[in-house]
């Protein structure tokens, strides 16, 4: 019967360095990896701190209530998972059941998947259930260049990587001349989705925004307004916008994600890091599924892909799944293989048969030590 011998997280510090530049290098570049040992095995969960700079403040949940609450506990299934992060969630919901909390408590439940499946020698979509597929579509998520020549280069390395979708982040006053540079060097047979990253707070200079970029036939526009939950004002601008709207990054519960299908947006975006792990991941996909959208999972492209990962495996067992972001490029030292992207997919038959399927070199953790210092994202 294996029990939980340890909940260790270890910051780092990867930052974006790639050609093209970009100026999201250092606040892309904070990583929070969390591993469990189970029984004699070791398993590895990822938490999104990644843009919010907050890192001590999901250790602070790890030392303070995860890690002492789950030592010591048999888990032997899938239910006994499920059973932990209920009980997770009951310790921890008077600080709130979002953000920070089921951020922590999602890295702590992908890594205890992980290490499960690897007890019992199955990766873990077979512990979810059969897989319909092997091949997920993806798309290269980009950071901010803050050049269109940039851009342009990007997505040139893009298609020889094998992707056939982009989305571009770059800020409003650039992204016109950005997405027009793109079409005239690579047409329209190229997917471009735009993350505007909430820019409007009015409703009607969104409007403006969208009905001068409908030229160039974005594949979406994500999160138009701010803040990203008022449903209302993202409900004005969907509902008389030209192009598809997308959104979720942003949300937790069920009731978001419900509040944002009402607002009329196209593609809803829940991220596996932020709505609390696997099993409520799913539980979101399902339910969305159901009130007939389709699902484009969120993930911070950084140079990671760990959290990535686990989405691919739920994505191979359940529909609804459309197409997952993915980073451009990433650190492969950190793993012990090469994800390649075919054709616009990545096959889960590319992964180990064990776990999650990518074993973490630990050696190569230490080149990547963490630097404490002042990184928020900033967008706008």
């Amino acid at each position: 019967m294996p029990v939980i011998r340890e909940v260790k997280t270890i910051p780092l510090s990867v930052p974006y360095d790639d050609d093209p530049p970009t100026m999201f290098r250092d606040s892309w570049g904070v990583q929070l990896y969390v591993r469990v040992v189970l029984g004699d095995v070791v398993g590895w969960g990822e938490v999104l701190t990644y843009g919010s700079g907050v890192v001590d403040s999901y250790i602070g949940v790890f030392d303070d209530v995860i890690t002492p609450a789950v030592i010591g506990a048999e888990v032997n299934s899938v239910d006994d998972i499920a059973g932990l992060v209920d009980r997770l969630e009951k310790l921890l919901f008077t600080g709130g059941l979002c953000g920070v909390i089921t951020g922590a408590i999602g890295g702590f439940e992908m890594a205890l998947w992980d290490a499960l499946g690897r007890h019992v020698n199955r990766s873990v979509s077979e512990l979810l259930g059969a897989r319909s597929r092997d091949s997920i579509p993806v798309y290269a998520s980009f950071p901010r260049y803050g050049r269109v020549d940039y851009v342009v280069k990007a997505v040139d390395r893009a298609l020889g990587r094998g992707f056939t979708m982009v989305k571009l982040h770059e800020h409003t006053n650039d992204s016109l001349e950005a997405i027009k540079a793109v079409r005239e060097s690579f047409g329209y047979d190229l997917r471009v989705a735009l993350d505007i990253n909430a820019a409007f707070n009015d409703p009607n200079k969104a409007l403006e925004f969208l009905n001068k970029v409908h030229r160039y036939e974005p594949y979406w526009v994500e999160e138009p307004t701010w803040p990203p939950n008022d449903y209302d004002k993202l409900g004005t601008v969907s509902r008389r916008s030209p192009v598809p709207i997308a959104a979720g990054e942003n949300e937790y519960y069920m009731g978001g994600f419900k509040g944002l299908v009402g607002a009329g947006v196209s593609y809803v975006q829940p991220d596996i890091s932020k709505v609390g792990g696997i099993l409520r991941f799913m539980d979101v996909i399902k339910d969305i599924k159901a009130m007939g959208r389709p699902v484009a999972p969120h993930h911070r492209p950084h140079k990671s892909i760990l959290t990535h990962t686990y989405t691919l495996h739920i994505a191979s067992i359940i529909d609804g799944v459309e197409v997952v972001e993915w980073p451009l490029t990433w650190v492969g030292d950190i793993y012990d293989r090469e994800v390649r992207v075919r054709n616009g997919e990545v096959r889960l038959s590319d992964l180990g048969g064990v776990g999650v399927g990518l074993n973490i070199n630990e050696d190569a953790l230490s080149k990547y030590p963490y630097t404490k210092r002042y990184v928020p994202l900033i967008f706008h």
